[in-house]
């Protein structure tokens, strides 16, 4: 999964957890999306739950249709981790690609002092440079960076100008955040789903470490310009969602979006 699409598709792996009874402080969402190169080629589905103290969160990705045919990919990932003065803080994150060529499975534990990573099979190679000591306890795993967005209702929008760090095991890169901007209309096919509030920002890639040794013009997971997302609320003053993402790949316009979600809060 090295092109710009595969980037959209890592950055939609996000906001589920494993099927279980919701205890009575707990907020529950799932989401479905689906990508898009002119025809659907990603099928994304993911949840996620949360609680005053913790955090649960898994999804499932896999390529769909035309893609499936000459890139097959089947994504799992898990992580736990906990809440603290209402921030998301990575713990455990478990990650495994099937593609029946290059199968993996990658366990990467945040603690105080250091975030230790276990693969089968062991990387050969863990990049030039490979990711620093400093750099993975400054990082943390897709699914808790992409959990903060739903947290963010204590601001205006998930934008605001913000750089985060990703590492997952191997790779650590940073995605820029521009300022939002309102959007004064809703998406035609997602106005139905119930969001409100609709910004859109720029977000810029840079493989910060773990990657092949290249010029740094060309660290950008090979899109054309800074992908544009679109975010919104859940209803009125609830959770942030991802509800549409734009970018020019490699593989042309590519497009991942919104098409169902359902949203349980605890119960009273």
């Amino acid at each position: 999964m090295k092109s710009g699409l595969a980037l959209i598709a890592a950055l939609c792996v996000m906001f589920a957890a494993p099927a279980h009874a919701q205890s009575p402080d707990e907020t529950r969402l799932s989401l479905a999306y689906d990508g898009r190169l002119i025809l659907k080629v990603l099928d994304i589905h993911v949840e996620q739950r949360l609680s005053p103290s913790g955090f649960g969160a898994s999804a499932q990705l896999a390529s769909f249709g035309a893609l499936a045919l000459f890139k097959k990919f089947d994504v799992h990932a898990t992580t736990q981790g906990r809440i603290e003065e209402g921030e998301a803080r990575p713990g455990v994150f478990h990650y495994e690609n099937q593609d029946g060529k290059r199968d993996r499975h990658v366990v990467a534990t945040w603690s105080e002092a250091d975030v230790a990573v276990t693969s089968t099979p062991p990387y050969a190679d863990l990049g030039q440079p490979p990711a620093s000591h400093a750099q993975k306890l400054s990082s943390a795993d897709p699914l808790t960076q992409l959990m903060r967005v739903t947290l963010a209702s204590a601001r205006a929008n998930p934008c605001g100008g913000d750089s985060h760090l990703f590492f997952d095991g191997k790779q650590l890169y940073a995605l820029d955040f521009g300022a939002g901007v309102a959007e004064t209309e809703l998406l035609t096919n997602q106005q139905h789903l119930g969001l409100s509030n609709l910004v859109r920002c720029s977000v810029r890639c840079r493989e910060v470490a773990g990657f092949k040794a290249k010029p740094a013009a060309q660290r950008n997971q090979g899109l054309k310009r800074a992908i544009e997302v679109t975010f919104g609320q859940v209803g009125s003053g609830g959770p942030w969602v991802m509800a549409l993402m734009q970018a020019d790949t490699p593989l042309g316009p590519a497009y991942v979006e919104l098409r169902h979600i359902r949203l349980v809060r605890p119960r009273a």
